[in-house]
C-alpha cells in the first residue's frame, strides 16, 4: 500500500542519492549545535503565520506545542511543534518555510479555491509538496550538508526495506558506509520502518530533482502553490484558472516576496541540479 501510494525508489534516484553521500561522505555539523528553545521557534512560526493572514484573512492557523508530538507536523493548517523538538537554530528560518511557507500556505491556497481536492490532496501530491518544501530551505539559506545527506540517506534506506533488509541491516548500512552517529541513523532507519514499511521518506529527494528540472523548462514556481496538486496537474490548473473556474492564489511565500532571493529564482530557471545546492 505504501508503495502504490508514494511509489519506491528507482535506479536513477538511487544513483543521485549515492553520489551525494559520496560527495558528502561526513558530517559537517558541530556536536555542539546551538539548538532554539520550542517556545522561541513557535514564536517566530506564529509570526510567519502572521504575515500569511496579513495576505488572506481566511488564513485560520496558529502553533500547537504538546509532548504527543515528535518534531514538527502540519495537520489540518496547523503546525504541531513536540515539546521535546531538538531544532538547530541555523535551521529555524528553513524549517519554517518548509512547514509554514509551504505546506501552510498550499492548505490555505487551495482552501480558498471552490475545489476541495487543492487543500485535502490530489493522490501523489505528497512528492511535490516535500520538493517545495526542500526548495524554499534552500532559498532562504537553510538548506545544509546535513540535510542534504539525510535526504539522501532517506532514499538508500527505503530502497533497502523495498529489497527485504531489516531495521538492524538499515542501521548498521547507514553508521558503517556512510558514517551517520547513532541517533541520526536511528531516526532515519525508523522513520522508514515505522508502520511495517513507509516509503514515504523517498519523495523528499526525488520531488526536489523533478522539481529542478521543472524550472529548468522555463517553468515558472508560483502557479505550483495553489495547493495540494501534482506537478502533472499544472496544465489542467492553469485551464481552470483560464475559465475562471479558479482563483488567483492569495498567498505568497516570503521568499517569492524578497528581493535579494531573485537571483537564485533566476539561478533555478537557469537549471540547475541537486548538486549545485550544496
Amino acid at each position: 500500500s505504501s508503495m502504490q501510494l508514494f511509489g519506491a525508489v528507482d535506479d536513477d534516484l538511487l544513483k543521485i542519492a549515492e553520489q551525494l553521500l559520496a560527495a558528502l561522505p561526513h558530517s559537517t555539523r558541530e556536536n555542539d549545535v546551538a539548538l532554539i528553545p520550542v517556545p522561541e521557534f513557535a514564536a517566530l512560526a506564529e509570526q510567519e503565520i502572521a504575515f500569511l493572514k496579513s495576505q488572506y484573512s481566511g488564513v485560520d492557523s496558529g502553533v500547537d506545542v504538546s509532548d504527543a508530538i515528535v518534531g514538527l507536523i502540519v495537520s489540518k493548517g496547523r503546525l504541531n511543534v513536540g515539546t521535546d523538538a531538538k531544532i538547530p537554530r541555523h535551521r529555524a528560518q528553513a524549517l519554517i518555510q518548509h512547514e509554514v511557507g509551504t505546506h501552510i500556505l498550499t492548505y490555505y491556497n487551495g482552501k480558498a479555491q471552490p475545489l476541495q481536492q487543492l487543500y485535502v490532496g490530489s493522490p501523489g501530491y505528497e512528492e511535490l509538496q516535500e520538493g517545495l518544501a526542500v526548495l524554499s530551505e534552500w532559498l532562504v539559506g537553510g538548506l545544509d550538508h546535513d540535510r542534504m545527506r539525510t535526504l539522501a540517506a532517506r532514499v538508500i534506506t527505503v530502497y533497502h526495506l523495498t529489497k527485504g533488509c531489516s531495521f538492524s541491516d538499515n542501521f548498521w548500512r547507514l553508521k558503517e558506509n556512510y558514517s551517520f552517529d547513532d541517533e541520526t541513523a536511528w531516526d532515519i532507519t525508523m522513520r522508514v520502518h515505522r508502520g511495517g514499511g513507509l516509503t514515504k521518506d523517498a519523495v523528499y529527494l526525488r520531488g526536489l530533482v523533478h522539481l529542478l528540472n521543472y524550472l529548468k523548462e522555463g517553468n515558472d514556481l508560483e502557479p505550483l502553490l495553489i495547493g495540494k496538486i501534482r506537478q502533472d496537474y499544472i496544465p489542467i490548473v492553469q485551464e481552470l484558472i483560464y475559465r475562471n473556474v479558479l482563483r488567483p492564489v492569495p498567498l505568497k511565500p516570503r521568499y517569492l516576496l524578497d528581493p535579494a532571493i531573485k537571483p537564485k529564482l533566476e539561478k533555478l530557471k537557469e537549471g540547475i541540479s541537486v548538486f549545485n545546492l550544496l
